[in-house]
């Protein structure tokens, strides 16, 4: 049988695909999802059976990077689904389209829902609770250095902060004016479109990505502060087109895009009684080198951080949440046994994703706490 004219089916997708390290079935790997593709539909697989298979992806985007010619499953499954018309993707766009009404209503509907339910509904109660979760007593206090004198900005506050975390945005805000940020006004920015574009909800995708750059524009393009890997993925992949083709305007957006973690590296860190003994950085898949992130977390844990030897995908998956929801939790499942093996109750484990923060506090045992590094500040 040919394959796919682009993919040579050299497994190098194996070495990283973290459907593949936890489960061992080489048909959820980007290799065979490829191979599928390529496949004429008279060799007897049906459209249902490709569908469900090839759309059983995470979009962590490790595949790519470990890619001799750079080939994305996520961009391959993102483009089948949104040819496909099924349940899920009608409750997902639900889901991010409705935030202000729908995430309040879930949460309280999850709190009468038993937990012995089959998933996604059984951990619909965790999953709600770490969606609100309250931050736990603060151990640090930053002092920002000044930096971007004279440079006005505007805070991404992302969907899970604007509808969920409104510490987070208090903390983040705070943090700016601590680095004599000049505000650029109060933005109405929309979702970053990443969810979306994962998803296959690509005309929502497009239509965030639109909103968002009008907005820019209209606050004469500050720098825009963003607290949230994803967040940051999602606004670095507009595109020029997204820009209707003006290329020195596509430059300037994704020059101001700035990781709020960035303007804190130089802040004086004054540690609280109250500190953990152990602290656990989780580097999410989207994060980007250097991971910003991960210095700020390293530089205030010290000799707290313990060392994690994987680099492995919390296994949220977005859409999968719905779609395949015992996968996700089987690679979730398998992350966080790895991040608690080596530390004892008490510890915490922190990240820079909202994704990683609701998908490890649902899995992680109450010994830990798992939240964003927002979390730990004053």
């Amino acid at each position: 049988m040919a394959v796919s004219k682009s993919c040579v089916q050299c497994g190098k997708c194996l070495e990283v695909c973290p459907l593949f390290k936890v489960t061992g079935r080489e048909e959820l790997t980007p290799r065979a999802k490829f191979f599928l593709e390529s496949l004429d539909p008279s060799a007897g697989l049906s459209e249902k059976d490709f569908k469900s298979l090839a759309s059983m992806c995470l979009s962590c985007g490790r595949c790519e990077k470990n890619c001799p010619q750079n080939m994305s499953v996520p961009d391959m499954v993102s483009a089948l689904r949104a040819e496909s018309k099924y349940f899920t993707k009608t409750c997902w766009d639900l889901w991010l389209s409705k935030p202000g009404f729908i995430w309040p209503l879930a949460a309280a509907l999850s709190k009468f829902t038993p937990e012995a339910l089959p998933e996604p509904v059984g951990s619909a109660k965790k999953r709600m609770e770490a969606l609100f979760a309250k931050s736990p007593a603060p151990w640090v206090r930053l002092v920002p250095d000044i930096k971007f004198e004279e440079k006005k900005v505007v805070l991404f506050k992302g969907c899970v902060g604007s509808y969920a975390r409104q510490d987070w945005v208090r903390k983040a805000e705070h943090l700016m004016d601590g680095a004599g940020l000049i505000r650029a006004g109060i933005p109405e920015f929309s979702c970053c479109g990443s969810s979306y574009g994962s998803a296959g909800l690509l005309s929502r995708q497009n239509s965030a990505r639109k909103a968002n750059i009008r907005e820019w524009k209209r606050l004469n393009f500050p720098l825009i502060i963003i607290f949230c890997t994803t967040c940051l993925k999602g606004l670095k992949e507009y595109s020029l087109s997204d820009f209707d083709g003006d290329q020195e305007l596509y430059s300037l957006w994704l020059s101001n895009l700035v990781p709020l973690s960035f303007l804190l590296l130089d802040a004086d860190v004054k540690i609280l009684e109250n500190s953990p003994s152990q602290v656990i950085y989780h580097k999410p898949c989207h994060a980007p080198e250097p991971d910003y992130d991960q210095v700020l977390v390293e530089t205030i844990a010290g000799d707290k951080l313990m060392p994690v030897k994987k680099d492995i995908c919390c296994g949220f998956g977005g859409i999968m949440q719905l779609g395949a929801p015992d996968l996700s939790k089987q690679v979730g499942d398998y992350c966080i046994n790895d991040l608690t093996k080596s530390i004892s109750p008490g510890a915490q484990i922190l990240t820079g994703c909202s994704a990683c923060v609701i998908q490890l506090a649902t899995l992680a045992k109450a010994d830990f706490f798992t939240g964003h590094w927002l979390d730990i500040l004053e």
